[in-house]
């Protein structure tokens, strides 16, 4: 039996979960795009079914604290937020990117996130960003533009409502990142996301009515199977192993590794999807991914 260390476990982990994550932004934008498929039918159906699934794993593995998160008021107030508001609205933003980019154009507009995040540090606490941390912004916003223009700036190579929820994702990645930290410290990461993911997703049931689709698309074997990854590996599992990373690894170290899962998304879109990814887009790749693999060393020292 192999003896790996903690760090290189964490790293499997983490990068396990990126790439998964990284195909599912693939696999979704077969479904909103080539099958048509309503991007709130997607987060709905992902929800619920990966939520059921987190819920089962971490009772079976834990057997114990199962309702920890729903015991007192404040956790109760935590917990809805995080559900309504968060993780509902993150997947609809990111799913929405993608119906109306591609999933290679929308994770790296996720991955503007960390940036997004030291801007909403620094007005939150008063101060004026480090040097470095300016630039790196500047080199992010100026990716993003690049790759919203093609490197016309005369011209959008992406709609206006791409533009509109390429520029909510990291908005909304901020939230992610910074709301459920109360409830990702006191409760098991596992448990917090599957009921959030199991709540939001039973809300959004009787208004989305998901069983009504096979009315106006056809749900042929493919679908079904590009439904089930999104739902099983790209949430579930991907979630599921990206959270067990971090027993081993700092979220700091975790964060560089995620940086994976753009880059998978792209490499697949492009193989897969006949995705054109030109030099422009890469140019504007490389503008956000290297600043934020960049502070991500600097904030692990």
């Amino acid at each position: 039996m192999l003896d790996i260390s903690p760090s290189k476990k964490g790293a499997l982990l983490a990068i396990t979960g990126s790439i998964l994550w990284g195909i599912m932004g693939v696999t979704c934008q077969y479904l909103v795009q080539n099958k048509g498929l309503p991007a709130m039918w997607v987060v709905t159906i992902r929800m619920f079914f990966a939520g059921i699934v987190l819920l089962l794993a971490d009772f079976f593995i834990y057997k114990k604290n199962f309702f920890a998160p729903w015991k007192g008021r404040k956790n109760v107030i935590q917990m809805l937020i995080f559900s309504f508001i968060t993780l509902m609205w993150v997947q609809y933003v990111y799913l929405s990117a993608v119906r109306h980019m591609n999933a290679a154009m929308a994770t790296v507009f996720v991955s503007l996130a960390p940036i997004a995040t030291i801007l909403w540090m620094s007005l939150r606490s008063k101060s004026v960003p480090k040097f470095y941390e300016i630039l790196c912004c500047i080199s992010a916003v100026t990716g993003a533009v690049v790759m919203a223009t093609h490197g016309d700036m005369t011209t959008l190579s992406v709609s206006e409502e791409g533009i509109i929820y390429g520029i909510l994702l990291p908005v909304f990645g901020v939230i992610y990142t910074v709301q459920p930290g109360y409830l990702m410290k006191n409760f098991r990461p596992s448990n917090v996301t599957g009921w959030g993911l199991l709540l939001a997703g039973t809300a959004l049931l009787p208004i989305v009515q998901p069983w009504t689709i096979t009315e106006t698309v056809e749900m042929d074997t493919f679908t079904i199977l590009n439904v089930v990854y999104t739902v099983l590996f790209g949430t579930a599992i991907a979630f599921w192993t990206f959270l067990a990373s971090l027993k081993y690894i700092k979220p700091q170290i975790a964060a560089i590794y995620e940086l994976v899962e753009p880059v998978s998304a792209i490499l697949l879109s492009v193989w897969l999807l006949d995705v054109l990814y030109q030099m422009p887009e890469f140019l504007g790749t490389m503008m956000i991914l290297c600043p934020v693999l960049f502070l991500s060393l600097v904030h692990k020292k």
